[in-house]
């Protein structure tokens, strides 16, 4: 059954594939190419319009004096999943689903230094309706080097979450990186491009309660990171669908710090303990390092129990003529102050792709894995998937797709997991 699925899935994907590249070109471009304009020419005919639209941003409205514009645009990804689990108590799944259906708002008021940005996720209103909102917030640059943002935003945590789920080399991100980052978050976050991209820090306080959620507590989160890019700057991006003609290399590290409350609803054998008034991604996640515990009573089921958190990973990237490589490393660690318990969490993820057509057609290839509570033994899962990508315009259409194979040490089972997913951006 296995092997009919990656069949299938891999005559999906040629079928898919399939099309034309045909670029919309603007009237400027294919004048100033015949040589009917000069360069100053096509400058002056691409300033700002009344109205315009541009590809993977959306349309454009700006007022006549440019103090004001808007941006519209949207994203839609349908995807197709087939899981064949091992354990026959587990029901194999088929089924299509729009993973994300987004409206994407964003733009300037009054001057160009003082931006917004709003997303609303529909695919989220019936599947998770406390996450369809997602960013929205407002940002001021004062500089390169120091840019306010205040609302909500993706904490800036994990180099895979930072990165556009748009950008990415698989129809999805690591299960490690889904089980540690933290999600959406509400606060203000102090960010700084350094001698021109070559190095980007973040400095964030946010409420702690996660996404869309109000803080009931006086307990705050705070988050650190740290970018360096030795040979320039290194937008966040997997693949080399540039195909960049240097090499480039980026070094990055993040740190996360909280203070949860733990409450108990029922009594007795049926008590069962949560993180009171939470939505942060590492806890209500199916494999969140934190809350996965906290709802197996490791911390006991006393109420009103804090919990200490200290997450922290380091990452790289590299690209360079079509190849590239990233990885990361995971470490998180809760202490509860009534159970004395000790949690320490760890985990990582390393892949690589290469554009066998360049920015065309690349194969990419991930290794991820987890040991989800360190006390406990042989409790670690691994996963490891092969996936392959056709760009028709970039990023905007693409159709990408991934088999892989999920190990589970203590029950010794092998998942596998195949998708396919089209992607529209515009």
């Amino acid at each position: 059954m296995k092997q009919q699925t990656a069949v299938v899935l891999a005559g999906f994907l040629a079928v898919m594939a399939v099309g034309h590249d045909v670029q919309a070109k603007s009237l400027e471009d294919i004048l100033k190419e015949k040589g009917v304009i000069t360069e100053a020419e096509f400058k002056e005919a691409s300033k700002a319009k009344p109205y315009d639209y541009k590809l993977g941003k959306g349309f454009v409205l700006t007022s006549p004096d440019q103090k004001f514009q808007l941006q519209i645009g949207g994203q839609i990804q349908a995807q197709y999943e087939f899981d064949d689990y091992d354990l026959a108590s587990k029901q194999d799944v088929s089924q299509f689903n729009l993973r994300r259906v987004k409206t994407l708002l964003s733009g300037y008021a009054f001057t160009k230094d003082l931006t917004y940005k709003a997303t609303y996720n529909w695919a989220n209103v019936v599947k998770e309706n406390t996450k369809a909102m997602e960013e929205v917030n407002l940002k001021y640059r004062v500089a390169d080097e120091l840019q306010i943002m205040l609302g909500q935003e993706k904490i800036q945590y994990s180099r895979q979450w930072i990165t556009s789920n748009t950008a990415q080399q698989f129809v999805d991100g690591s299960f490690v990186r889904n089980a540690f980052m933290q999600g959406y978050d509400t606060g203000i976050n102090l960010h700084g491009d350094l001698w021109s991209g070559v190095v980007k820090y973040d400095a964030g306080l946010f409420g702690g309660a996660g996404q869309n959620t109000k803080n009931k507590t006086n307990d705050n989160a705070y988050n650190f990171r740290v970018a360096v890019n030795p040979l320039g700057d290194m937008k966040y991006g997997e693949g080399d669908l540039e195909y960049s003609e240097k090499p480039l290399v980026s070094l990055g590290s993040s740190y996360y710090l909280n203070t949860l409350r733990k409450t108990v609803s029922g009594t007795g054998t049926t008590a069962t303990s949560a993180i009171d008034n939470n939505n942060s991604n590492f806890v209500t996640d199916t494999n969140g390092w934190l809350g996965k515990a906290v709802k197996g009573k490791y911390f006991g089921t006393a109420a009103a129990e804090e919990i200490s958190v200290d997450s922290w990973e380091a990452d790289f990237a590299f690209k360079w003529l079509g190849a590239s490589m990233q990885g990361e490393y995971f470490w998180g660690k809760a202490e509860g102050d009534i159970s004395d318990k000790e949690l320490i969490a760890r985990g990582g993820y390393l892949q690589a792709g290469y554009f066998v057509i360049p920015k065309r057609l690349e194969l990419a290839l991930r290794y991820a894995w987890m040991d989800p509570n360190r006390a406990i033994s042989n409790d670690s899962i691994s996963e490891i998937q092969g996936a392959v990508n056709y760009f028709l315009y970039g990023n905007n259409l693409k159709i990408q797709g991934d088999v892989g194979n999920r190990h589970t040490y203590k029950d010794k089972t092998d998942d596998l997991v195949a998708r396919a997913q089209v992607q529209l951006l515009f």
